[in-house]
């Protein structure tokens, strides 16, 4: 008996689940075997991700299991290493230990989807949250809330001015999504639950390189990107237009206007790139880094390589490339399994046709804007319609069932204000501080030190005299912070960065850890 084709998928995202249905038959005949490749064995729906922050939908429903949602194919959950062409093999890596394994192809298709660019300002990678990831998603609403429970408490006015600043990076779709969710649960949160904060406390900032909300609809459909400005200008917003965001620190968001936000919340909703392999291989890519195909997505036609979805930069069939929409992965999957299936037969490829279906934007507070086929819609009617194809792009039922039950049942019953912390005594983080800003006060507790692994520190003390004497200036290497953490007294000096630092934060449980390993 013939051996079945061996297609692999790289990445599980909508691209690897349509295309599945496409080979679906083919699979059951034992023409073809389909293994799917991702690191993660759950699928994200970030179509939710705005109202999972918010407490609107329970945390595991934008989430679907790859089991499920891959039934019919190999799942292989592992790290992608490396891809040797030549030899149509892929290597991988498993967590548990680093053990690697190969996999063996005759058609490849590439879905990796895209990652957050953290390069594009100093800061980015330590002091922001972004929303790729569900571990990053699920950690900003557990601090969206812990900031509430922090201000209640805290005397210090300027403090809980910071606590209650949340800045947005990105005027698009996600941020402001984020935004109008968020503004509308301060609302709900000061008014039944922290009693002892003002909704007016609460300030809301979208910081917009661009003089207008929503770009994605303001060149071809004003009319939308004007009611979505419309509504923002009503709401407890603030937009800064013609702004970028340059640095973030544990503190701030430094704008480009030499403005300096205090804060202690800088969400993320722009800029990503390519998956890290691609530096490696020889294929071509287009200006912002994604594998450019032909018009039956092929990538490498004669080495049966296909790309699909936010990695894959396809012509659109009107002019220019398809836009990263979750739409165009999913047809986009679709259309390479058919076209396999015809490569297989020995039939001729059929070019890539979708041009679009429409998209939207939820405002909250039942207000949204879209379009679909062309047909513009506002308002109550737009939220409505944004909800129901939501529903059909969640990619297993049983999410679609539970989202449905929590959309009921949330406005009666409450939502979701749990804010759960992992109890790790031994905590490391990155942290990033701009020029001459103070990373430690003096009288402060001692809860952490901090080695520094980039850039000058300037360690002083309290005086009336100016200027201030520098007691010792540390760099690149050295630590401080150590005596108050290990006495368990307070802060002796300020500790301010003579240049942009990087520093290693140690929690009081894991610097005691290592002196106890040191002697």
């Amino acid at each position: 008996m013939k051996k079945p084709y061996r297609v692999v998928a790289m990445g599980g995202g909508y691209a690897s689940a349509y295309l599945l249905k496409a080979l679906k038959s083919k699979i059951k005949d034992g023409l073809i075997h389909l293994t799917i490749i991702d690191r993660n064995n759950y699928h994200v729906f970030h179509g939710l991700v705005s109202e999972m922050l918010v407490g609107k939908v329970q945390s595991g429903n934008i989430i679907s299991p790859a089991r499920t949602l891959f039934e019919g194919a190999d799942f292989h959950n592992a790290e992608i290493e490396s891809v040797d062409f030549s030899a149509k093999k892929i290597i991988t890596t498993r967590f548990l230990d680093g053990k690697k394994y190969s996999v063996y192809y005759d058609h490849l298709v590439i879905g990796l989807g895209s990652f957050d660019d953290v390069s594009r300002f100093h800061g980015l990678s330590e002091n922001t949250f972004r929303l790729k990831s569900y571990w990053g998603v699920f950690k900003l609403k557990n601090h969206i809330v812990n900031m509430f429970e922090v201000a209640e408490i805290e005397p210090d006015p300027h403090e809980r001015a910071r606590l209650l600043t949340f800045v947005i990076a990105g005027a698009n779709y996600a941020g402001i999504e984020v935004a109008t969710e968020l503004d509308e649960y301060a609302e709900l949160l000061t008014k039944k639950y922290y009693k002892k904060i003002n909704y007016a406390e609460v300030k809301i900032i979208v910081i917009n390189s661009g003089k207008g909300v929503l770009p994605e609809l303001a060149q071809r459909y004003p009319r939308l990107s004007a009611y979505a400005k419309k509504t923002l200008d009503k709401s407890h917003i603030d937009i800064l237009y013609n702004t970028r965001l340059i640095s973030a620190t544990p503190f701030e968001a430094c704008l480009s206007s030499n403005k300096k936000i205090s804060t202690r919340t800088i969400i993320s909703c722009t800029g990503n790139r390519q998956s890290p392999l691609f530096d490696d291989w020889s294929l071509k890519q287009d200006d912002s880094g994604r594998l450019e195909t032909d018009e039956y997505l092929n990538v490498f036609k004669e080495q049966q390589i296909w790309a699909a979805g936010d990695c894959a930069s396809v012509p659109h069939p009107k002019g220019g490339r398809c836009p990263p929409l979750a739409i165009f992965a999913m047809t986009q999957g679709k259309h390479i399994g058919k076209n396999i299936i015809r490569t297989i037969e020995k039939k001729p490829l059929k070019p890539y046709r979708f041009t679009g279906l429409g998209d939207a934007c939820c405002l909250s507070r039942r207000k949204a804007v879209g379009h679909l086929y062309g047909l513009q819609v506002t308002g109550l009617l737009a939220w409505i319609t944004w909800r129901l194809f939501m529903l059909i792009y969640l990619p297993v039922n049983n999410r679609r069932v539970r989202t449905l039950f929590d959309w009921a049942v949330w406005p009666f019953i409450g939502r979701e204000i749990v804010s759960i912390h992992a109890n790790n005594p031994v905590s490391v983080n990155e942290l990033y501080f701009d020029r001459q800003q103070l990373i430690l006060k003096q009288g402060d507790d001692g809860n952490g030190m901090y080695i520094i692994t980039e850039g000058e520190v300037e360690v002083y003390k309290d005086t009336q005299e100016e200027p201030q004497e520098i007691l010792a200036t540390l760099k690149t290497g050295e630590y401080f912070g150590d005596i108050a953490v290990f006495k368990n007294c307070q802060r002796t000096a300020n500790v301010r960065a003579k240049t942009r630092v990087k520093l290693l934060e140690l929690k009081r449980g894991a610097a005691m850890l290592m002196k106890e390993s040191i002697h």
